[in-house]
């Protein structure tokens, strides 16, 4: 009777020592899943950014002069929704900036370039 009794204390100090083990790398596990979607979004944000100054420093001088101010809309890129804000400034003469703002669910991204006129 009493090696049942050891046999089953034996069970239930395996089981805890199991789930003791388990847990904490399950918690790790799922973390690290958050972390690389987040990762993810903020890579689309970034690459979204680049895009966009790309895609103005290939305009003219006086095209991006034409787009003076503050635009935002809100795009969906690789499956993620963002919130675009692009805005153009004179810094001199012939000196513009050109900032652009990316924001999703989990951060904003800023980028910034100038564009003069030669």
């Amino acid at each position: 009777m009493s090696e049942k009794g050891s046999t089953l204390i034996e069970i239930i100090i395996a089981v805890t020592i199991l789930a003791l083990i388990t847990v904490p790398i399950c918690a790790l596990l799922s973390e690290s899943v958050y972390s690389n979607l987040n990762v993810k979004e903020m890579m689309a944000a970034t690459a979204l950014a680049q895009d966009t100054i790309e895609e103005l420093k290939g305009d003219s001088f006086n095209k991006i002069m034409a787009k003076l101010g503050e635009q935002e809309d809100r795009i969906e890129f690789n499956n993620h929704h963002f919130q675009r804000s692009v805005k153009v400034q004179i810094k001199k003469e012939n000196l513009l900036k050109i900032t652009v703002k990316v924001k999703g669910k989990n951060g904003e991204i800023n980028l910034a370039t100038y564009r003069g006129k030669y």
